[in-house]
């Protein structure tokens, strides 16, 4: 074990890993369906139901709202259950790319006061970054605040990008042929699919249930039960403690690992051991299991305490899946940085905090997808 993590860092002090990234007809919007919501946000010309947030500035007045690619056309504009169309010229406008309110809108926006309380409130703050408060809260209280557009673009994605994970060959071998493949999902609360619509409108599933609809529905001869182990609140140390119970015991032909949110404090080498642990338990039990690691969405940094380490721990994977058989890496650590460039963190936001809400998830389950469907296999 710790040649193999000396092994990690001393690829990582080399700088010899990076990441290698390698329009169609029209969908439907109006409601949720596998083909469009696994539509990879990085290829095509269409964006399907991208999110976005309005949020009162100090004076009172509102920022146009970016979107991922500059439009060319306006498809859709609805609201995030996707039951209610808003209007162009009564509730929007299109100004330089970005949606902008209209003075009578129907669209939501949150009140600088709501979204920067002057006091705590239980439950519903934390201490912002800087002095302050910032709002928080779990279910719907930020999804269902936001708006959904689907829209047309010529532009091109810049960004990092999964791509097919072909080294993955006992996966890939059963998936084509149509043996049982068992794959367990093991992570935190974003693996569990917290702040997800699953269960109201529109309905999306979590993200680790559109892998394997994903999966089934481009393996059609397929057999995949999945197991969702991830418990809500661990960390990588937590993971390599309980691996052999909630990973190792179901013997799975691939495990999907998504740690780190909550590994704010916790040092690289630490985290690198713990990813190793849960890796040397499973292959234990099934000497050909395999793994795709995840690297976890940014937190908030608007919000204290919560951005800490996890910057470091996609690197920490990729070498890792560099310098072991059967593993592979998703970097959506450097996806979502990448989105924020154009894109509001409050825009894709679960919690407010460190979850995702549906668009985002969707980044999870696209990128995972990405490395075991290819368009070419």
């Amino acid at each position: 074990m710790l040649v193999r993590i000396i092994a990690v860092f001393i690829s990582l002090l080399l700088g010899t890993l990076t990441c290698q990234p390698e329009g169609g007809q029209l969908m439907e919007y109006d409601r949720y369906t596998l083909q469009a919501y696994m539509t990879p946000v990085w290829e095509g010309g269409v964006v399907y139901n991208e999110t976005v947030m309005f949020v009162d500035n100090a004076d009172g007045s509102v920022d146009p709202a970016p979107l991922l690619y500059e439009p060319s056309e306006i498809l859709s504009v609805r609201s995030f259950d996707l039951l209610t169309e808003y209007q162009p010229g009564i509730d929007y406008t299109v100004e330089n790319g970005r949606i902008a309110l209209t003075l009578c809108s129907r669209i939501h926006r949150w009140a600088y006061s709501d979204y920067y309380p002057a006091h705590a409130i239980p439950g519903a703050t934390f201490e912002k970054t800087g002095g302050g408060y910032i709002a928080f809260g779990e279910g719907d209280t930020f999804f269902k605040t936001q708006i959904a557009v689907t829209y047309r673009h010529k532009g091109r994605w810049n960004g990092v990008k999964p791509v097919f994970a072909g080294e993955l060959k006992n996966t890939l071998r059963k998936l084509r042929t149509g043996e049982k493949v068992t794959i367990v999902y093991y992570g935190d609360s974003i693996t569990t699919g917290a702040n997800s619509s699953n269960t109201q409108a529109p309905f999306v599933p979590i993200w680790t249930r559109l892998v394997t609809a994903k999966l089934s529905d481009s393996y059609p001869k397929s057999s995949i039960e999945q197991i969702n182990t991830a418990v809500g609140g661990t960390n990588a140390k937590w993971g390599c403690q309980n691996a052999q119970r909630l990973v190792a015991a179901y013997r799975p032909d691939l495990t999907v690992i998504a740690f780190g949110m909550n590994d704010a404090g916790t040092p690289a080498v630490s985290y690198a051991a713990s990813i190793l642990g849960i890796i040397e338990q499973t292959r234990r039990s099934n000497p050909e299991a395999e793994f795709i690691l995840v690297s976890p969405m940014l937190p908030n940094r608007e919000v204290s305490g919560f951005y800490g380490n996890q910057y470091r721990f996609e690197k920490v994977l990729s070498c890792i899946a560099d310098l072991e058989q059967g593993i592979a890496a998703v970097p959506v650590w450097s996806m979502h940085k990448y989105m924020l460039e154009s894109k509001r963190y409050y825009d894709m936001t679960g919690n407010n905090v460190n979850h995702p809400n549906d668009f985002l998830a969707r980044v999870y389950a696209q990128a995972v997808s990405a490395l075991l469907v290819c368009d070419n296999q």
